[in-house]
């Protein structure tokens, strides 16, 4: 049996739209959804006032009852998904679902929560879980109809040749085929960047003009090799593939304006062995409009 798709719930608006954007993705995928609430903000509540969880007890059912209301009103074809299940955790949300994540499927929030101002993109649950999640982690933005308007656009994946990009790419694969809609691989260089520049095919001395067309081919032979096993696993998708000398990010945000989802690795070739999230994946989360799904380094 396919692992259950858990979305956040905390009363926000951001949380009914995860949970609409969720329950397409667990019946595409033919998995169960779940709808997890935690009613306790602190850790330090329950021993010190366990009466005062009754009232946050009463708002995670309303929560939940409206999130389920939220996915049929969406046209959302229930009856399709496995089954829906609901649960209250008397603790704190990041630990709450953090381990949630260890046995999902999918785990699914959206950017901020009920108590974030609305200037803030990405909320501190939305943070702490894209640097610690166990399972891929998708953020979702409100408001919803950007979401149900882009249903036949194209996902979108970052590639750079480290072992995590590779895993996104594997990921944006099976999203693209599993959704019927084309994938854009978008892999980014910049003229700062040398680290695969090759001394004796290129001087410092040669032309700028030649080196960046030099650059383009060879990104595009490496692609063509990153890709190859991937297209075979997956002959229905239709693959497009960007290369441009840019800033990563940069690059995926201005793809990210026309995608459905864009899959990123949680971090890159330039990150560092302590770095959980890396700068790439931390401005496309903070800047995209459409849903971002992180893959974590063990998935």
């Amino acid at each position: 049996m396919t692992a259950s798709t858990i979305v956040g719930i905390d009363g926000s608006a951001t949380a009914r739209t995860a949970a609409c954007w969720a329950a397409r993705d667990a019946r595409l995928h033919d998995s169960p959804l779940q709808l997890v609430s935690a009613a306790c903000p602190s850790a330090g509540l329950v021993a010190e006032s366990p009466q005062a969880l009754e009232p946050l007890r009463r708002r995670a059912e309303r929560a939940l009852s409206d999130s389920r209301r939220a996915i049929a009103e969406s046209g959302q074809a229930i009856a399709q998904i496995d089954w829906i299940t609901s649960r209250i955790e008397c603790a704190p949300p990041i630990p709450t679902l953090l381990d949630a994540s260890s046995a999902a499927r999918m785990l699914v929030v959206g950017n901020r929560g009920h108590r974030a101002a609305d200037r803030v993109p990405l909320g501190s649950v939305a943070v702490a879980l894209a640097e610690h999640c166990r399972s891929p982690l998708t953020v979702v933005r409100d408001p919803g109809p950007v979401v149900r308007e882009s249903l036949s656009a194209a996902v979108v994946v970052g590639v750079d040749g480290s072992r995590a990009s590779r895993r996104a790419a594997t990921a944006a694969f099976a999203e693209a085929a599993v959704r019927g809609v084309a994938l854009t691989v978008v892999h980014a260089w910049s003229d700062s960047d040398g680290s695969d520049r090759d001394p004796t095919t290129v001087s410092p001395e040669h032309d700028l003009i030649a080196w960046r067309n030099l650059r383009t081919r060879v990104a595009t032979g490496w692609l063509d090799d990153e890709l190859r096993s991937l297209r075979a696993d997956h002959p229905t998708v239709r693959v497009r593939c960007s290369i441009v000398r840019d800033r990563p990010a940069r690059a995926l945000l201005d793809h990210a304006q026309a995608a459905q989802l864009v899959v990123i690795g949680a971090r890159g070739r330039g990150g560092f062995d302590h770095m959980l999230l890396g700068s790439t994946g931390r401005a496309v989360l903070h800047g995209a409009r459409c849903p971002v799904m992180v893959i974590p380094p063990d998935r």
